[in-house]
C-alpha cells in the first residue's frame, strides 16, 4: 500500500510544474493582450483628442481657451496679431506726432491731440531725461518718448479685440504686442544700446568700461567686482524685458481668466453660470478699466528705467 501511493506521487509530481508551466503561458499571453488593449485605448484617445482640437473641439478645453486669447494667433494665416499690434503702434505713432507739429504751424498755440503731446513730452523731457540723465537729457529725449509713446499706444491697442481668419474660421484675440517677449526683448536692446553710447561717446570705449569699477576699490575686490559688473551691464536689459513683459501679459491672462468662470461653472450647473456672470464681468470690467492706468504706468516705468540707466553711465561718479 505504501509503494502504491509512492508510486502515485512520484507520477503527480512532474505534473504539477507542467501545469504552473503551461498556465504561465496563458497567464502572460492575457497580460499582454491586457497591456496592448490600453495602449491601444491611449493611442485611440489621444488621436480623439487631436481631431477635436484640430476640429475646434480642443477650444473645450480652459487651458487651451487661456492660450489662444494671450498668445501670439495668425491673422488671415499671413501675419501675427502681434506683428499687426506692433505695425498699428508704429503707424499711430508717426502719424500723431506728425499731426500735433501741424498744430504748431502759422505760430498757433497747439489744441486738442497736440497740446496733449506736447504736455507729455515736455514731462518726459524735464521730470524723466533732464531729471535723471542731467545735461545731456535733451540728446536722449527724442529715444525716450519713442518708447513712451510706442508702449503706451502698444498698450491701449491691446484692449482692442482684433478679429482673425485662421484655419477657416473666425476668432478674436486680445493681447498687446509687449505681452510677446521677443518684442521687449527688441526693445530692450535698444535701450542697451543707448546705454552703451552714453558712456562711450563721452568717455570714449576704454574708459567706458573702466568707469564700471567704483573708483578707490582694493585691487584685491577686482576680481569679483569685474564679472559683477559685466553681469549688471547686461540684468539691466534683462529686467526691462522681464518687467515689461509679465506686467503686459498677466492683465490680459486675469481678465480672460475671470470670463472663463462663466462657462466652466455653467458645465457644473446652469445656475452657476447665471450666478457667476454678473459678477465675472464685473470683475473683467474694472480689471479693464485698470489696465488703462497700467498702460501710463508701464510706459512710464520702461522709460524712467532706461533713462536712469543711461544717467549711471553718462554720470558713473554719481
Amino acid at each position: 500500500m505504501s509503494a502504491l501511493l509512492l508510486a502515485l506521487l512520484l507520477q503527480s509530481a512532474p505534473a504539477q510544474p507542467a501545469a504552473q508551466a503551461s498556465a504561465q503561458p496563458t497567464e502572460s499571453a492575457e497580460a499582454a493582450a491586457g497591456v496592448a488593449a490600453e495602449h491601444g485605448a491611449v493611442q485611440e484617445s489621444r488621436a480623439e483628442h487631436a481631431a477635436a482640437h484640430e476640429s475646434g473641439g480642443g477650444h473645450d478645453d480652459p487651458a487651451l481657451v487661456l492660450a489662444h486669447h494671450v498668445t501670439d494667433q495668425p491673422v488671415f494665416g499671413v501675419w501675427s496679431n502681434h506683428l499687426v499690434y506692433v505695425v498699428l503702434a508704429a503707424l499711430i505713432v508717426i502719424v500723431g506726432s506728425q499731426a500735433a507739429l501741424r498744430s504748431y504751424r502759422g505760430g498757433r498755440i497747439p489744441r486738442g491731440l497736440g497740446a496733449a503731446v506736447e504736455g507729455l513730452v515736455l514731462f518726459v523731457r524735464d521730470e524723466i531725461a533732464e531729471a535723471n540723465i542731467g545735461h545731456d537729457g535733451r540728446k536722449f529725449t527724442p529715444l525716450l518718448c519713442s518708447f513712451f509713446f510706442f508702449i503706451l499706444i502698444a498698450a491701449l491697442l491691446g484692449l482692442v479685440p482684433l478679429p482673425g481668419y485662421n484655419a477657416g474660421k473666425w476668432s478674436y484675440s486680445a493681447t498687446t504686442a509687449t505681452a510677446n517677449i521677443t518684442v521687449t526683448m527688441g526693445l530692450a536692446l535698444v535701450s542697451f544700446a543707448a546705454q552703451q553710447y552714453a558712456g562711450i561717446t563721452k568717455y570714449g570705449a576704454v574708459r567706458h568700461f573702466r568707469n564700471l569699477i567704483p573708483p578707490g576699490l582694493p585691487w584685491l575686490l577686482l576680481p569679483i567686482m569685474i564679472p559683477v559688473e559685466i553681469l549688471s551691464m547686461f540684468t539691466k536689459p534683462f529686467a526691462l524685458m522681464v518687467r515689461l513683459f509679465a506686467n503686459m501679459l498677466a492683465g490680459h491672462m486675469v481678465v480672460t481668466t475671470l470670463i472663463l468662470l462663466i462657462p466652466l461653472l455653467a458645465q457644473i450647473h446652469w445656475a452657476g453660470g447665471v450666478v457667476i456672470a454678473p459678477v465675472s464681468i464685473a470683475l473683467s470690467l474694472f480689471i479693464l478699466l485698470l489696465e488703462l492706468l497700467v498702460a501710463f504706468i508701464q510706459a512710464y516705468i520702461f522709460t524712467l528705467l532706461t533713462a536712469i540707466f543711461i544717467g549711471m553711465y553718462a554720470h558713473p561718479a554719481h
